[in-house]
């Protein structure tokens, strides 16, 4: 009987807030690196780890901008659509389900490992998953903490080992970012130039749809203010106006 070819499929999440240059360039070296059928890529919703930032809609769209030139990447938007706090444990579940014969592997940053014990059931999560974690310069793991002893027991050296084993992590080094999607919040909200740092046709989007640290809720907040320095002023007058 003839094997049945099981797909390699890797699941990349991030909060994308907004997508940069930076998050290109990892997606595009790591695929060089690891050669999968399939990179599914999913922009959180809403994390209960994060603070809301731009639109769900508009980070879905820059997202679908940033990568659509890269062949092997799906974007899913389902914790985008989802009105629930996004977890790990329940997307993954979700993909297993859909992708049954496929060997599913959980690729995140060293960053968010070294906070994996702060994850929604963390425990039953790394039960169902393999993972590859890209290893920052800037956040290494402390060998006395959840994920450094996680990682001291689990480790493997090669991708291959991840096919047929599950618990099992894989570590990769990557080239630093020079750039955070908070810092370029930053830079936008106080107006200075960011195209650069993004995907032409993200910062053509951000630029059209006047897009601040917030997205929708930045004009709100600017009617807010005005209003607020209107009263004062208001008030101030009245308190000079002799009677």
């Amino acid at each position: 009987m003839k094997k049945v070819h099981k797909k390699l499929i890797g699941v990349f999440g991030g909060t994308f807030d907004p997508i940069h240059n930076g998050h290109t360039l990892i997606i595009e070296n790591f695929l060089k690196l690891i050669q999968l059928d399939e990179l599914i890529v999913i922009p959180n919703g809403n994390p209960p780890h994060k603070a809301k930032g731009i639109n769900l809609e508009n980070k879905l769209l820059m997202t679908e901008l940033a990568l659509q030139h890269i062949k092997l990447v799906h974007i899913d938007k389902r914790e985008i659509i989802k009105e629930s706090p996004s977890y790990g444990l329940l997307t993954f579940k979700e993909l297993k389900k859909e992708n049954p014969d496929d060997n599913l592997i959980w690729i995140m940053g060293s960053d968010s490992f070294s906070n994996i014990d702060t994850w929604y059931k963390y425990e039953e999560f790394l039960a169902e998953v393999n993972l590859i974690i890209l290893m920052r310069p800037d956040c290494p793991i402390e060998g006395d903490s959840v994920a450094g002893k996680l990682l001291k027991e689990r480790q493997v050296n090669s991708v291959e080992e991840l096919e047929d084993q599950t618990c099992k992590i894989l570590l990769l080094s990557i080239d630093p970012i020079m750039i955070t999607s908070t810092e370029i919040r930053d830079m936008i909200s106080t107006k200075k130039d960011v195209s650069k740092f993004l995907n032409h046709d993200v910062y053509h989007l951000i630029k059209e749809k006047n897009l601040e640290v917030h997205g929708n809720l930045q004009p709100l907040f600017s009617e807010l203010m005005l209003h607020y320095i209107q009263t004062i002023l208001h008030l101030f007058a009245r308190a000079l106006d002799p009677i």
